[in-house]
């Protein structure tokens, strides 16, 4: 019986991340064109139960889109809201509390297709790629830019297993 009383539950995976953008067809170009996901969803809700579960007010409506990576695992899903208080209020940035970064992880043989790609999109980037050194995990190569709405989206190139693995037993051998 201590046993079932000390079992927690898992939340399970990530299943999506929800952004809030201003035009859903053009921000389509960004997701779909420049970070190559794919849409699996494109429908419009509303109604008195979705009022109430996101605390909307009445007659409130938005169009989702659900994308996803070729991997399947997790999605992006976008949000044009309608509601009677359609404010315009900027994403949060490094330093805010709350979701500041999306952040997509691509092999490295894929990261500058996915460059070229959200630069032929018509993003910007914030700073041409940069290598970072993770204590107990490795080199990292990333770039940031941002989704027509100034959501910031980073890049990554993450290492693989094996060279985690390596880069843990050189920090062994040679600490700090």
């Amino acid at each position: 019986m201590s046993e079932a009383i000390n079992k927690k539950a898992s939340a399970g995976s990530l299943h999506h991340i929800t952004v809030g953008v201003t035009d859903i067809d053009k921000s389509l170009s960004f997701y779909v064109d420049g970070l190559g996901l794919r849409k699996t969803l494109d429908t419009v809700v509303r109604g008195e139960a979705f009022e109430r579960l996101l605390r909307l007010p009445e007659n409130s409506s938005a169009r989702t889109v659900f994308l996803q990576g070729p991997e399947r695992i997790g999605q992006v899903e976008l949000v044009e809201w309608k509601t009677s208080d359609n404010s315009t209020q900027k994403p949060c940035r490094p330093g805010s509390p709350g979701l500041c970064v999306l952040s997509f992880s691509v092999g490295r043989s894929d990261f500058e297709l996915i460059q070229k790609q959200l630069v032929d999109a018509g993003a910007v980037l914030w700073s041409d790629p940069v290598v970072s050194v993770l204590d107990g995990y490795g080199e990292i190569l990333a770039f940031v830019t941002e989704d027509r709405d100034g959501n910031m989206i980073e890049v990554v190139c993450l290492p693989s297993d094996e060279e985690i693995s390596s880069f843990r037993k050189m920090e062994q051998t040679n600490p700090k």
